[in-house]
């Protein structure tokens, strides 16, 4: 009987010691827990609708709570339910009460907003709306559009931008931080403030005037818009921007792709028959000259190509699905690579 009882109360003491042990580690957990040095950052979106609860999946994802005590702790001691749009930075090893003190103090982080080279303004309106979740695809619009507040910038005014064309061309393609609480024009003025430092740093501003191959720094910006859809390397977009500047000098068609693509929507290096036939300004098949704007947002290697070409005796060039750039003298070479190369 003794043995029974000594084995029992060693049974409640060790049971009292978990019990103990736990309670402790929670605590901890909950209001002691300090990150260590060096410790991973994770970047943590909230979106309209969600709750400090329907967060703890997400966290424990990437091992930053157990997501029964997170819970258990917002629900006791978390306070208001509510929580701020944004986005936050959680580091691993934070106690649940920084954490939620975070969340409710809209401790939010910047927004980190990344837009490939050649992006379309509405490629680009895809990618600001999903990472600020306040802004609309009709607040994009306006910001972008012909009678954006942006119009009156300085560099807008001084490129000879046409009335009838919205700011394609304009924003320059990078990676960006910003407040979540910016507004659609924050963004726009910012992509064109970088482009306006670009275009300075390449001397883009030097092929613009009397004598030069273009009349206007918008037209500049076209050409530019057009070689970043055509080729790939700062070198391939070096030799064609000289291509369609001698093309532009003679008054040959540029025949470019992309600019048909870029009224059809396509992504194709070699356009349909049908295509070629389309009525619009923008198709350079069948007009002449630069169409009235760019058909993209031009990245660093495409604005210095157009600044610096590569001078060659070519006329003609085309590009394969792997993006393979042949050139060609004559008309009946091109023919012939056409031959050899588009099957």
């Amino acid at each position: 009987m003794a043995n029974k009882l000594v084995i029992g109360g060693v049974a409640v003491v060790a049971s009292m010691i978990i019990v103990l042990s736990m309670a402790i580690h929670q605590v901890n957990r909950f209001w002691l827990a300090d990150p260590k040095p060096n410790a991973a950052v994770y970047e943590v979106q909230i979106l309209p609708g969600d709750s400090i609860s329907n967060l703890a999946p997400l966290l424990a994802e990437n091992k930053l709570v157990n997501p029964f005590w997170f819970k258990f702790y917002a629900k006791i001691f978390g306070g208001a339910p509510g929580i701020d749009v944004g986005t936050y930075s959680i580091t691993k090893g934070m106690s649940y009460a920084a954490m939620i003190a975070t969340l409710h103090n809209g401790q939010s982080a910047e927004v980190t907003l990344t837009i490939p080279e050649g992006f379309t303004i509405k490629q680009m309106g895809e990618r600001v709306t999903a990472a600020f979740p306040s802004l609309t695809a009709e607040d994009w619009t306006h910001a972008t559009g012909q009678f954006s507040a942006e119009e009156g910038l300085s560099f807008v005014v001084t490129s000879g931008k046409p009335d009838g064309v919205d700011l394609e061309g304009y924003l320059f393609p990078d990676t960006y931080n910003f407040e979540p609480s910016a507004t659609a024009d924050e963004i726009v003025k910012k992509m064109i403030d970088e482009m306006a430092d670009k275009v300075q740093t390449v001397g883009l501003r030097n092929q613009v005037g009397e004598g030069k191959p273009f009349k206007s720094l918008h037209e500049a910006l076209t050409l530019a818009s057009i070689l970043e859809k055509e080729v790939r390397t700062p070198a391939t977009m070096a030799q064609v921007a000289d291509i369609f500047l001698k093309r532009l000098a003679i008054g040959m068609a540029l025949q470019a792709d992309s600019t048909v693509n870029y009224v059809t929507g396509g992504d194709t290096p070699s356009v349909s028959f049908a295509d070629l036939k389309i009525d619009s300004p923008y198709n350079t098949y069948m007009y002449p000259g630069l169409p009235p704007g760019p058909i993209s947002n031009p990245g660093l290697n495409a604005l210095a190509a157009v600044a610096n070409p590569s001078h060659n005796d070519y006329y003609y060039f085309l590009t394969d699905s792997a993006g393979n750039v042949y050139y060609a003298a004559t008309n009946e070479e091109h023919v012939a690579n056409k031959v050899k190369y588009m099957k």
